[in-house]
């Protein structure tokens, strides 16, 4: 007799329209039919199929319960999940390209994260990078120059087939720095 299926493992076999319609009934992040349930695991594992099928429907689903989970999260947790929300979506533009207000190809929300993480002026980021002891770097300006970093990567992994550069000029001098972010 073989193992029964997990909640998470049940729900992932659900035909995509099926699946849309028990997402509708619940609240992403809390507990369903009374258990708990690994909304990451789930929001990962959507995201994968998105990208193994190259599917925008997936990564819809995979972008909602991203963007859902990040909403119910601050500092390190949220920073996560919208990494991976936003790591879909670069992805799936590099593989689908770019359209503008799309939930999922539109590049705006990608550049919209980025000038979150970008706290510190590029001078400045500069002159911290240019210190001979990384050490000596206070932690809340390493940590905001590490996560801008990851965050250029993203974008940059979409430009190709994207406009970001063209509209948002501005970014060009971060992308270009980006590889000197500790």
């Amino acid at each position: 007799m073989g193992t029964p299926l997990s909640l998470v493992e049940t729900t992932l076999r659900l035909p995509l329209p099926q699946l849309r319609a028990w997402l509708d009934g619940l609240v992403v992040g809390e507990p369903v039919a009374g258990e708990n349930f690994n909304w990451v695991v789930f929001a990962f594992t959507i995201a994968a199929r998105a990208r193994e099928e190259s599917s925008l429907e997936w990564a819809q689903i995979g972008v909602f319960v991203y963007e859902s989970l990040a909403r119910r999260h601050a500092d390190e947790e949220e920073f996560s999940l919208r990494l991976s929300e936003m790591n879909l979506r670069a992805g799936m533009i590099a593989e689908l390209g770019e359209r503008e207000g799309d939930l999922v190809l539109d590049s705006e929300p990608l550049v919209a994260w980025v000038r979150r993480l970008t706290t510190l002026s590029l001078e400045e980021a500069a002159r911290w990078v240019a210190m001979e002891d990384v050490r000596t770097i206070p932690t809340e300006k390493l940590r905001a120059m590490r996560r801008l970093k990851h965050a250029l990567k993203i974008l940059a992994h979409a430009l190709p087939k994207t406009n970001v550069e063209q509209k948002h000029p501005e970014l060009v001098p971060w992308l270009q720095f980006r590889t000197r972010l500790p």
